[in-house]
Order: structure tokens, then sequence, then C-alpha cells
């Protein structure tokens, strides 16, 4: 059955500019727990006071899942490893030619001296052990299999096969894996596969397949570089594609959404399961199909997740998805009156980026000539926003710089970081307006201030 290792709180936290506090790092160990992961590698205590306590405190929870240690094979490193209270220890050492050089200066034959050494002593400490050979998809086959092997008779009862660069294609790493378990004494093999070539689940399901027990993932796929594999892309893979169903699934969009708020690190719309744009639907065809039967074009329930599907109105829309908009607001339109309205949401998508529902009603008061509801036109507000305290104001002013009614953004002191100008057509456009800067990552409230009246500088 299928392991999941989370390293977010390890190999997560090595994401260029994030760093999380010892209690962000507790919720998020709690919110892998719930999800039901295997184990959770919670960091390396030797690179801060503050990740000694976050483990130390994490170690402490009572979880079902185990919690691990990371180590460099030093006798320290794994003295502070067994001092915070981890069951097991991650002790890496890098076994490739170019690491052995060009890094550690080492022969294979001290490299596996330090390695049968350092196993050996975190076992005696009474630890469980797991070995790294660091850049394994680059080390000689042969001296991998002679070097984990030293390792497991030394004591660890599982071996990391590190695709350290994510060089791997799933056909080789299926051969390279499979190899291993035919050559390695019994242990489990771990999976720790780089996206450098956005392969890395591909990778790992590939390994898994050849025989081993383990993928190593993050929350929303941080790590080095481009990361890892994304634990709920990894978690609804295997349970939609192989069968696991071990996992909470319920749980995952709750942990991305947490990541984002206190990493910074934002995910890109088109993003699988968690990005904005997952479930959303714009072609005429695509969004016919879906209002008669959502299996024609979504491979999976999204509410499976907690997640809505989204028809987005533009210039692709087809008249399906109009009238059932117009519907959502208890309008009803002729076929007629339909097809004019569908020509004029494409007329405008032409010239906009975006169309709000107000848009889409304002066109339909003016195709049926009915007046729909009262709507004061031509509107302009302060907008003042508050930003979370991890978050950098200017990723944020950024971010709200790209709306089109936004005419201009301050980052101000007070109550609130941001406050901006914005000039809307009606109540409605300024309410969609509200909602789209409301989704920007890092925005914590929003306050809104509507102009009554307006004077120049010379007092009239």
């Amino acid at each position: 059955m299928l392991e999941i290792l989370d390293t977010t709180l390890r190999e997560g936290e090595q994401t260029p500019y994030v760093n999380f506090t010892v209690d962000e790092k507790v919720t998020i160990a709690k919110l892998l727990d719930d999800i039901g992961v295997d184990m959770i590698e919670a960091g390396d205590p030797s690179v801060s006071p503050n990740v000694f306590k976050a483990i130390e405190r994490i170690a402490s929870l009572g979880l079902g899942a185990e919690v691990v240690a990371h180590s460099s094979a030093t006798r320290p490193g794994i003295d502070r490893a067994r001092a915070c209270g981890a069951g097991r220890v991650a002790i890496f050492y890098a076994t490739s030619k170019i690491h052995l050089d060009a890094k550690l200066h080492k022969t294979q034959e001290q490299a596996l001296d330090i390695i049968r050494e350092h196993v050996c002593y975190a076992k005696g400490l009474g630890l469980k052990v797991r070995y790294t050979p660091e850049d394994a998809t680059r080390t000689d086959l042969e001296f991998l299999v002679q070097v984990c092997n030293a390792a497991i008779e030394a004591g660890a009862d599982r071996i990391s096969f590190a695709d350290t660069l994510g060089i791997m294609q799933p056909h080789v790493m299926y051969e390279r894996v499979r190899a291993l378990r035919q050559h390695l004494l019994p242990c489990k093999i771990d999976l720790h596969c780089h996206d450098d070539y956005g392969l890395a689940l591909a990778n790992a399901m590939a390994g898994i397949r050849a025989g081993a027990d383990c993928i190593h993932t993050t929350i929303n796929g941080m790590g080095e570089r481009a990361g890892i594999p994304d634990l709920a892309e990894t978690i609804l893979s295997f349970h939609n594609l192989e069968g696991v169903q071990k996992y909470n699934l319920k749980a995952l969009v709750d942990a991305s959404g947490y990541l984002e708020k206190v990493s910074g690190f934002f995910l890109a719309p088109n993003k699988p399961l968690t990005g904005q744009n997952a479930f959303s639907h714009k072609s005429g065809v695509h969004t016919n199909g879906i209002l008669k039967d959502p299996r024609t074009y979504e491979p999976f329930d999204p509410s499976v997740i907690g997640r809505e599907r989204k028809i987005v109105i533009d210039k692709y829309t087809g008249k399906t998805a109009v009238a059932s908009r117009l519907d959502e607001y208890g309008i009803e339109v002729s076929a007629a009156e339909l097809e004019v309205i569908v020509t004029r949401i494409k007329n405008i998508g032409d010239q906009r980026k975006q169309l709000f529902d107000a848009d889409i009603l304002e066109i339909a008061e003016q195709v049926t000539g009915r007046e729909i509801e009262v709507i004061p036109h031509d509107i302009s507000a302060m907008l003042m926003v508050e930003v979370e305290s991890h978050v950098y104001t200017s990723s944020v002013v950024r971010r709200m710089r790209g709306f089109t009614n936004v005419s201009s953004v301050y980052e101000v002191t007070g109550d609130y970081d941001i406050s901006a100008f914005v000039n809307v057509e009606n109540i409605a456009a300024l309410n969609n307006l509200i909602e789209e800067i409301r989704t920007v990552q890092g925005v914590k409230r929003t306050e809104t201030r509507m102009v009554l009246k307006k004077y120049n500088g010379n007092g009239k």
C-alpha cells in the first residue's frame, strides 16, 4: 500500500523566500495529520533554534503520522535529531561522483565508512533510520547498491532514492527502482523526486509501480527550485487512477490554502486541483457539455475535494451557458433575445479580457427593454485593504494594479496597508471587483468607501 511522507516543513521551507514560524509549523503538521499522511518530515534541527523547537513541539503532539528529523551524516546533527524527540532520523550523504569529487572531496571508500558509521551511531541511540543517497539517480548503480546495502546492514530500514536534479524519465525510473528492489537487502524504498522537468509525479508513480513504497511530497509542490510532487495531486492521482483510498481528500484544499497564506507562495491559476481555474469552463462546447452532464469535461466531481465548478462567460460562451447564468438571476428571455445577448457578449469579449455579471445584466436590460434592477452608474470608491502580516504589501499592490477598474494604488500607514481608487459602471460591477480583489492571495480584509462628492485642488 502506498505511503506518503510529506516534507513541507523541511523541503517546502527550502523554497526561496519562505520561512515558517514555530506556530505555523505546528498548524501545518496538524493539517497533514488530518489528511492522514504516513510520515511528516519536520525539519533539520541543526538549521536553527526555532527549527529544533518546532520539531520538538510536533513530536510531542501524539500525531498519527511518524515524525522524522533530517540530518547530515554528523554525530552532532544526529544527537540533535534525538534530542528534539523525533522517532526517526533521515541521514543523507551524497553518492554521485560529482558530489563526492567536487563537494565532499571523498572517495567512494571513505563515503562508505562515513555512512556506515553514522547510521550505526543513530541506530545505537534508539532511533529508526532512513538513509538518503543524495543525487542517487546520477550515482553508478553498482556503487549505489553497495552503499545502500551498507546502510541497511548498519541499521537503516528505509532507503530514499533521491532524484535530486529531477533528471529521471518515468521509464528509466521504473527500471532503476526495479533494479534496486532486486539487489537491495530487505528495506522500504522512498522516492524523493524533484520537478525540474515537470516529471516528478510521473516518475514517482512509475517508481511505486516498480516496487517502491513511499513518495515524498510537499503541500503545493513547494521546495528547492521547481519543488517536488504536490501532495494533493499525488493523493488524487492514486485515489482516482490507482484506487488508493486511505487519505482524507476533503482536507487537501484547506491545507493548500493555509500554505498559500503563510508562505506567500501563490499558486498559478491553472495548477491542477487547487488552482483557481482547475474547475473552470469557458468554451461554448465545454460549457454546453458540463451543464448537460459534468462528466463530459470533468475527470471527477470537484466536490470530492470541496471545490465547485465555475462557468466563465465571455466571447467563447455559447447560448446554454448564458441562459443558465440569466436563469440564476431569475431572468427569462426569448430565443431571439438570447441570440442577440450572446452576440453582444461576444462583441464586448473581443474588446475586454473579462466580463462581469453586471455586464451581462446590463446587456439583458438593453436587449429586452425591461428594467431588471435599478443599478446606480458611474461609481467611484476608495478601497482599503489589509494585508496578511507575512505577505509583502508590494506583491499585493502589483496584483491590484492589474485590475482594469483600479485607477491608482497607494501603500499607506494606519489600520490598512493599501488604499486604491476605483471607478466602475455600477454597484454590481463594484461588488464583482471587490470580490476579485478579495481573492488576491495575501489580502486579509477590505473596507469600501463610496465617493459621494469630488472636489478639485483649488477648493471648488
